[in-house]
């Protein structure tokens, strides 16, 4: 178990829900130490954002591990959730069309979400494009691990605000974003060993469904800063609308 450090301070500007947020977080896979992450996000959630409910549907951490969580099963996996948390990592398990068109089409409706790092890198290849336009971004590899430093670009935004316009995180793994879905909306770039600019926090609208996504979060440490802590707590409220725009 993780102990949590004073990055729960942030609890205090935590915004009151009037009902229950029932959430689903979709986690498991290669690559990441996602039980730990588990600990860390719902812990997280569950006390930067009262009256937020978290169901969890894990599978095994190995790059084997299966990409149709038990959460997927019948077309409406979805229903009963207010949003759908992703921080999960199957790209083993390459082109699974029928399957990314069950997930993905309640977001298409309006089901808001929330998608981290190893997110953007499943079910390749994308052969019908439908998981990249959902994330919002195309990635195919990451740079070698090294420190991130993070750039806010749009300071007035709802989904980066009480965040620096400038930090750094040591154990960094930069993903490379080859392009860009029509309607995201690019709110910070990283810079890491290769001293390339990318995309690594955004908003994307798909459909009628709002979506925010980051490649931050590949090491534990990184979750437990202050500024992904707040990043976390933002993007979820944006995605559900309750944020200030």
């Amino acid at each position: 178990m993780f102990a949590l450090t004073a990055a729960f301070a942030l609890s205090a500007t935590a915004v009151h829900a009037e009902d229950t947020i029932k959430a689903l977080y979709v986690t498991g896979g290669g690559a990441h130490d996602y039980e730990g992450q588990t600990v860390i996000i719902t812990e997280s959630l569950k006390t930067l954002i009262p009256h937020m409910e978290v169901t969890v549907s894990q599978v095994e951490s190995n790059r084997n591990a299966p990409a149709e969580h038990p959460a997927f099963e019948g077309d409406d996996w979805a229903e009963g959730y207010d949003i759908v948390i992703y921080n999960k990592c199957n790209s083993a398990n390459s082109n699974l069309p029928d399957l990314v068109e069950r997930i993905v089409k309640p977001h298409r409706e309006g089901l808001p979400a929330v998608v981290i790092h190893c997110t953007m890198h499943c079910f390749r290849p994308d052969e019908t494009g439908k998981w990249n336009e959902f994330v919002g971004v195309e990635s195919t590899r990451h740079e070698r691990g090294a420190p991130v430093t993070v750039t806010i670009t749009k300071p007035d935004h709802p989904a980066v605000k009480d965040l620096p316009e400038t930090w750094s995180y040591e154990k960094g793994e930069l993903y490379q974003v080859i392009s860009e879905a029509d309607n995201v909306v690019p709110l910070a770039h990283g810079v890491s060993g290769e001293e390339v600019e990318h995309t690594l926090i955004w908003t994307n609208t798909y459909g009628e469904g709002r979506v925010f996504g980051t490649t931050i979060g590949h090491a534990n440490e990184t979750m437990l800063e202050d500024e992904f802590q707040t990043l976390l707590k933002n993007g979820v409220l944006w995605a559900l609308g309750k944020s200030e725009e």
